[in-house]
């Protein structure tokens, strides 16, 4: 206990505050992937449900939501009680989405491009530089 006070006392508290902030933006994406679902497939996804597929779109947006409910949770909860493993967290969060980025764009590499707008990738983008600039800073700061 007295090591994880220490590893959390060495870096700023801004670290805390941008987890708590961004969890609580996931658990705002949680809900528009899931409870406003349709909506945020047709209106910012701008994804086509008239074809036969609309069901599974649906499905694979709705389980993004899930996993928005559960990192938004754990970055509120880390942010406010373990600000170490929350500063891990925000360098782990970009590296994921690098990762299935580059896999997803090099398995979708043969079939015909997306007719879809994505209109909360800006968005994401945003919270993928906070999240990176936070991990930045906070090891910039632990090391000096």
């Amino acid at each position: 206990m007295i090591g994880n006070m220490k590893k959390s006392s060495t870096l700023p508290k801004i670290v805390s505050y941008v987890a708590i902030f961004l969890g609580s933006l996931d658990l705002l994406r949680g809900i528009m992937h899931t409870v406003l679902l349709e909506f945020a497939a047709t209106n910012i996804a701008g994804l086509d449900l008239s074809t036969s597929q609309a069901a599974d779109l649906l499905r694979l947006m709705g389980s993004f939501g899930i996993s928005n409910y559960i990192t938004g949770i754990t970055l509120i909860l880390l942010g406010w009680k373990a600000r170490h493993l929350a500063h891990i967290l925000l360098g782990v969060i970009p590296a994921a989405y690098i990762i299935g980025g580059v896999a997803t764009h090099f398995n979708s590499a043969g079939y015909v491009t997306t007719q879809a707008n994505w209109g909360g990738l800006p968005m994401m983008v945003g919270y993928i530089i906070v999240c990176s600039l936070t991990f930045i800073f906070g090891i910039w700061k632990r090391a000096s």
